[in-house]
């Protein structure tokens, strides 16, 4: 038994983040046009499932507008990565929102967030629901404030394709439990910053894929849903150094599957590097990095 290799398209690193974002504009990756090309060469190197962002700002840059030729564009994404038989899941925030949302509060005013949040959620599960295979409505579920906002994301979205509730073990403690009953999967964000710009000590490595792995255990302990990982990053900027970080990650993976740890999918990112990002499984030209080779590897 193995799990599922998945890679995640993020706004930062395909598009950019838009004019009508509240970090945009930013450079993106050149996806915009060459996007048939990269999921053909994702799907190629082994990746069965990609997560790719649904993003609020262009498909809606008033508040009660939504943009016709964007949501034409990201249906085309969505119907692709499906005929190549790559599950495409998609993410409703992973990091930029809305400049008129922003104006208004966004994620960090309790009444906005409960606002607009279920707004967008209904508006984009009625465009695209029939297209996707999965939902993870937040990169990360935003720590502090209500849970209203994912109570209101799993009240529109469950009983559909499944709902992946990305949370980071760490820092959430015992409230896993309750993401849990509103979550088809429990989704871990795993991350890790280093020092330096060149080799990590091997001993720092599995000092914190050791944690990785118990925080996965522990969570397998306390729920009984199954587990994902996402929006996974080596977090280092050296090419090689990500390709060590990934191997040790995916060693550890394949350990706690084999011990019977619940684990159905995990994601890496970024699929494809961008101008400002770390490396990805595919660098800027769209080669393999040792990222890929680690993590695609039978």
């Amino acid at each position: 038994m193995t799990f599922l290799r998945g890679a995640s398209l993020t706004t930062a690193s395909t598009l950019g983040y838009a004019d009508t974002a509240d970090l945009g504009p930013t450079a993106g990756s050149g996806f915009r046009t060459r996007w048939p090309d990269d999921l053909a060469v994702l799907q190629e190197a082994g990746v069965t499932d990609v997560q790719f962002t649904l993003d609020w700002a262009r498909l809606q840059p008033k508040p009660n507008e939504f943009d016709a030729d964007w949501a034409e564009w990201f249906e085309q994404i969505l119907q692709a990565a499906d005929a190549i038989g790559v599950r495409p899941w998609a993410c409703l925030h992973d990091g930029a929102i809305p400049r008129w949302f922003d104006n208004d509060g966004g994620l960090g005013d309790d009444t906005a967030f409960e606002l607009w949040w279920p707004r967008w959620v209904e508006r984009a599960a009625d465009r695209f629901g029939d297209l996707v295979g999965g939902w993870v409505p937040f990169a990360q579920i935003p720590s502090g404030g209500t849970e209203q906002p994912w109570i209101d994301t799993w009240g529109i979205l469950a009983g559909g394709p499944p709902v992946i509730a990305a949370i980071d073990l760490q820092t959430r403690g015992s409230s896993v439990e309750q993401f849990a009953q509103r979550a088809d999967l429990i989704g871990a964000v795993l991350s890790a910053e280093w020092s330096g710009s060149s080799a990590v000590d091997e001993r720092a490595i599995v000092e914190v894929v050791d944690r990785w792995g118990n925080e996965l255990r522990d969570a397998a302990d306390d729920i009984d849903n199954p587990l994902a990982v996402v929006g996974f990053s080596a977090g280092h900027p050296d090419p090689d150094a990500s390709g060590d970080i990934v191997g040790a990650w995916r060693s550890m993976l394949d350990s706690a599957v084999g011990d019977g740890v619940p684990i159905e999918i995990a994601f890496v990112e970024p699929a494809i590097a961008g101008p400002d990002s770390l490396p990805g499984l595919l660098d800027a030209d769209r080669a393999p990095t040792p990222s890929s080779a680690a993590f695609l590897a039978d």
